[in-house]
């Protein structure tokens, strides 16, 4: 935990008379063992106070009730915990765990708190018992680093929705705090505790889609890999175009609003080409795709739907195949980098790609060679290709965008399509066609 405050410094932190605090720390409510300092955890101590308050509760009751075991506060077992917390050496003698190792994973995991309480026992045993079973040190630290990114990044998740969908939401329609406080406690005491069988149940639904790529390794693309943790893959990244110029002109939110748009319609798209999104970098998102064709028929997709849809920004597409290094969640390596690249060539609803690409599609794929390209860390010019866009017209009755006309109307200024021979009688029948 942060440098621990003395109660005049929390008092000055929080805005609270440090009498009131001193209170709450007499009832142990706050700073629970009495060691005459405040931490981090006694932020939660006090929202968990107010929280009470809210419904009700005094403050001699609340501290009976904790003390009971009558209450449960949310994340209660950390911020009230029973029983003496252990050390590390402690913690590492218990569980079996090298104290060195017990450190190290300690860090990996992202655990900031100095001591263990005996639940955590059962996390170290796991590893212990993952460690004894063959696997080495340096891919047991690799997965708690990916295991705690990841479930730090979902935690924070969850506390973000609540705070900014519920919490910011209910206070702008005007509701007082306490019953803000009664409405959130209402849902953590319903979500707390199902959150774990959901942890659980995702888990094991990736945990499919892994095994499955996994089986591909091992069972269709059986040549020798480039080296150790290698796999092939076809990166590919779509940079939202002129996302700075979005902000400074219509504010943050609508960049944020933005880019949720445009990251529902990529996840709409991928699921179906057997891709998946690896991250969001800035304004851009990485994917990776097992084949090539896959990679670019999703382009193709996602080219045409954003192209139909008037909320979504320019896109720029690039993607480039080859060896990859996968590592905690990630891929890393030269074909990551030059697929970057070949994405910064690329124009607003622009599709890119290299020759390795484009010579794994099948013949007549809808490409065309946009010429020789050096790209920083390539060794020479690389030969760079764009996927043709399809013609596309908007059809002047309903206003589709029609990609392969049902109808069409030849005019003096040119032809109309339609997307329907229902949208054809529609636009005959306005003073538009007449005219």
């Amino acid at each position: 935990m942060p440098t621990s405050m003395s109660l005049e410094e929390l008092a000055e932190l929080v805005h609270i008379e440090p009498a009131k605090l001193r209170e709450w720390a007499e009832a142990g409510l706050l700073d629970p063992r009495g060691e005459g300092r405040f931490d981090d955890l006694d932020l939660l101590r006090l929202m968990t106070i107010k929280e009470y308050e809210a419904l009700g509760k005094s403050m001699d009751e609340l501290a009976a009730a904790i003390s009971a075991g009558e209450v449960e506060p949310f994340l209660g077992e950390y911020i009230y915990p029973r029983g003496a917390q252990l050390t590390l050496a402690e913690a590492a003698e218990r569980s079996g765990v090298d104290p060195e190792l017990l450190r190290d994973l300690r860090t990996a995991l992202g655990w900031i708190r100095p001591g263990f309480l005996e639940a955590d026992l059962r996390v170290l045993e796991a590893f212990n018992a993952i460690a004894a079973a063959g696997m080495p040190r340096e891919a047991l630290l690799e997965g708690a680093r990916a295991f705690g990114d990841t479930l730090r990044r979902l935690a924070e998740a969850e506390i973000r929705l609540v705070h900014v969908h519920i919490h910011e939401r209910l206070v702008d329609e005007g509701l007082p705090e306490d019953e803000v406080a009664r409405r959130i406690h209402v849902l953590q005491e319903a979500a707390l505790p199902l959150l774990d069988t959901l942890v659980e149940r995702v888990h094991h639904e990736h945990l499919l889609q892994a095994s499955i790529e996994d089986a591909f390794v091992h069972l269709v693309d059986t040549e020798a890999p480039a080296g150790r943790g290698s796999v092939d893959a076809t990166i590919v990244f779509i940079d939202v175009e002129s996302f700075t110029e979005l902000t400074e002109t219509r504010g943050d939110q609508a960049a944020v609003d933005a880019m949720s748009h445009v990251d529902s319609l990529i996840r709409e798209v991928v699921i179906d080409h057997d891709g998946k999104v690896v991250k969001h970098i800035g304004d851009a998102l990485m994917l990776a795709f097992r084949r090539p064709a896959d990679a670019v028929a999703f382009a193709a997709v996602l080219q045409r739907v954003t192209r139909e849809d008037a909320e979504t920004p320019g896109l720029r597409i690039g993607m480039h195949c080859g060896s990859t290094i996968y590592r905690g969640g990630d891929y890393l390596g030269t074909t990551v980098n030059l697929a970057s690249r070949v994405t910064s060539t690329a124009t607003a609803g622009e599709i890119v790609l290299t020759k390795d690409v484009a010579d794994k599609l099948e013949d007549g794929a809808p490409v065309e060679p946009v010429g020789l390209r050096m790209l920083r860390g390539a060794e020479r010019p690389m030969q760079l290709y764009r996927l043709r866009r399809e013609e596309a017209r908007r059809d002047p009755a309903c206003g589709r965008m029609v990609n392969t006309p049902a109808a069409r109307l030849q005019q003096e200024d040119g032809e109309l399509w339609f997307c329907s021979e229902q949208c054809l009688r529609d636009y005959l029948a306005t003073p538009r066609a007449a005219a």
